[in-house]
C-alpha cells in the first residue's frame, strides 16, 4: 500500500497478532454478550495496524530524505574492508545476496557477498522490492555496530536497489 507515495507494510507477525486478538476479543464477546468486549476491542485491535503503518510511513519518508544526501557522501567500499573504526560513516555497497531473513518480523536483514568478504544491510522496515538469494544490490547506508558494547559491525541500508544484473529473475514475480 501507498501513503503520499511512500510504501507503507505490515510485517506478517503484526497481522498474526492482530488476528489472536480480533478472536480473543470476538470469542469474549460472543460467549458472555459483552458489548464492552467490542467497545474496546475493535478501537485496540485498529491500533495494532495503524501504529505498525505509522511506523512504517514514519521511517520510510526518513529514509526517503536521507538517500540524497547518503548517495552524494557516501564512499564505495569492499565489505572486506568494514570496521569498527567506520561506524557512522555512509557507505556504499555491491553485492550478491546470499540470504534474506527478518522479513516475518518486520525487520529484513540481507547477507551479501561482493568477492571479498560477507557483510549484512539490514533495515528497520520491509523492503520496497523483493529480494533472494543470487539477486545483486546496491546498498548505501551507514555502517553500525551490531551491538552496543561488542561484536563486528553491518550497514542499515538507507537505500537498496537491484542493480541490473539482479533483475532478471526476481522482477517477473
Amino acid at each position: 500500500m501507498k501513503i503520499k507515495g511512500i510504501r507503507v507494510s505490515i510485517s506478517p507477525l503484526v497481522w498474526i497478532i492482530f488476528a489472536i486478538f480480533a478472536v480473543l476479543f470476538t470469542w469474549s464477546f460472543l460467549s458472555t454478550g459483552n458489548t464492552a468486549y467490542l467497545v474496546w476491542g475493535i478501537p485496540l485491535c485498529l491500533l495494532l495496524l495503524t501504529m505498525p503503518l505509522f511506523s512504517s510511513f514514519s521511517m520510510s519518508s526518513q529514509y526517503r530524505k536521507l538517500l540524497p544526501e547518503y548517495e552524494e557522501k557516501a564512499q564505495s567500499i569492499k565489505l572486506s574492508d568494514l570496521s569498527q573504526e567506520m561506524a557512522g560513516k555512509p557507505v556504499r555497497v555491491e553485492g550478491v545476496v546470499q540470504s534474506v531473513s527478518g522479513n516475518f518480523i518486520g525487520r529484513p536483514k540481507l547477507t551479501i557477498y561482493d568477492g571479498t568478504g560477507t557483510g549484512v544491510v539490514f533495515r528497520s522496515v520491509l523492503l520496497d522490492e523483493k529480494y533472494a538469494a543470487g539477486d545483486s544490490l546496491e546498498a548505501v547506508g551507514m555502517v553500525v555496530r551490531k551491538f552496543a558494547v561488542a561484536g563486528g559491525v553491518t550497514i542499515h541500508g538507507v537505500g537498496i536497489r537491484k542493480t541490473a544484473e539482479g533483475q532478471s529473475e526476481t522482477a517477473e514475480e
